[in-house]
């Protein structure tokens, strides 16, 4: 009897620490089922972003005829597109009057291969490329919103765009075009033109300068003299800011557009990359944070002049000239769409980034342009020279009169630019 009470006693004694065991193996074993479920579900989430949804749309064209040279899971076809980038580059010498066959060589090589449209993969971006003139002219006709800006452009650029009238769509879009447009229309663009001759008289005076010490003749690489003029003329006119703040806002871009162009990403998951505290994320959040402050200085420094700024006729005219673009983007701050993301500075440093970047890459390139046809057409400077000291001949400064009779310089570069 009391060995049977015994093991009884032992027994009862045993059963916590027996039901312990069991439940730790219970959740170990539970554990083991939902690690290869917890894994494998990012795993799949990159495997639809990177190749099952670029898929589905490269099945849907196929289906409509269009084809397009086969991608690679992580970089599309950006590999192929170098390599026949280098083949090009190797095998032919540069030429100024086909430079498609040099700066795009593989658009050339697919389009004889698949055709005027075509499709082709930048990791996981899947891009249409139309070249058929009735297609194009279509396309240019459509007017629907649904035609807008590319998604994977706002999530990618959103540190140097916001959601800025470059890449917005939709009302958000609409509102902002109806806020900037009448800022480029004629009439403001003829109240720039002193504006522009102004901030020339520095670059014209350096170019010079520079010709005397030489003894007449040298060569000079105008990229750079060519962006601090553009980056005068769009803080001047748009902006009223002088050159040294213009020159800072237009340094700290162009520093965040080659961080995030020196980005290595996989295209598609830049909303996780971004989040990554990386040097190049780190270095990004301070260029945009540092762009934000300046461009805000400038916008408070024009409120507080506005604020204490008499009434006086002269004023006005300073005030129209000079700040009516920054003055239109502060008031429309006070009633963003409901769909914008962001608060009022936010509206007003986004859409001062954009006219900052489009403005300065523009007037910069388009010029580089001009000068580049008119140095590969000798005959076009000797007719622009002549026509410039005849129609310039005793005037103290440019208008509008005198720009609309310099006819050789506005048919021939400008037409190909």
């Amino acid at each position: 009897m009391n060995k049977v009470a015994t093991y009884r006693i032992y027994l009862t004694r045993s059963l916590p620490s027996l039901s312990y065991s069991v439940c730790l193996m219970e959740k170990l074993h539970l554990l083991a089922l939902l690690l290869p479920i917890l894994l494998g579900l990012p795993l799949l989430y990159i495997w639809d972003i990177l190749w099952m949804r670029p898929e589905r749309l490269r099945k849907k064209l196929r289906k409509q005829g269009v084809r397009g040279p086969r991608p690679t899971l992580f970089y599309g076809n950006t590999q192929e597109m170098k390599r026949i980038r280098q083949e090009a580059v190797s095998a032919q010498k540069q030429d100024t009057s086909n430079y498609i066959s040099t700066l795009f060589p593989h658009f050339l090589i697919w389009r004889e291969t698949y055709g005027s449209v075509f499709h082709y993969s930048t990791g996981a971006v899947e891009i249409l490329f139309v070249s058929d003139p009735g297609m194009v002219k279509d396309m240019s006709h459509c007017t629907s919103s649904e035609l807008g800006k590319p998604i994977y452009i706002q999530k990618s650029r959103k540190p140097l765009f916001g959601e800025g009238i470059l890449v917005s769509n939709g009302d958000i879009w609409a509102y902002q075009r109806k806020v900037i447009a009448p800022e480029f229309f004629m009439e403001k663009i003829k109240v720039m033109i002193e504006l522009i001759g102004e901030a020339s008289v520095p670059l014209l005076e350096a170019w010079e300068s520079m010709l005397d010490d030489a003894g007449g003749s040298r060569e000079i690489d105008v990229d750079g003299y060519l962006r601090n003029f553009s980056a005068d003329v769009i803080a001047r006119a748009c902006f009223g800011s002088d050159f040294t703040t213009g020159e800072e806002i237009f340094y700290k871009l162009r520093q965040l557009q080659k961080a995030i162009s020196q980005q290595d990403t996989l295209v598609g998951l830049s909303a996780v990359w971004k989040c990554l505290p990386t040097k190049a994320n780190r270095e990004i959040q301070k260029l945009e944070q540092e762009v934000r402050l300046l461009i805000l200085d400038v916008a408070k420094e024009h409120s507080r002049g506005s604020s204490s700024r008499n009434n006086d006729d002269d004023n006005d005219c300073i005030e129209t000239k000079h700040n009516s673009f920054l003055r239109s983007i502060v008031n429309s701050s006070r009633h963003c769409p409901a769909s914008y993301g962001g608060s009022a500075e936010d509206y007003i440093v986004d859409n001062c980034k954009n006219i900052y970047f489009a403005g300065h890459e523009t007037a910069a390139v388009t010029t580089t342009w001009c000068l580049m046809l008119l140095a590969t057409h000798p005959s076009w400077q000797d007719r622009a020279r002549a026509e410039a000291l005849e129609v310039c001949r005793g005037c103290t400064k440019l208008d509008v009169d005198v720009l609309r009779r310099l006819k050789t310089v506005r048919k021939h570069p400008s037409r190909y630019a």
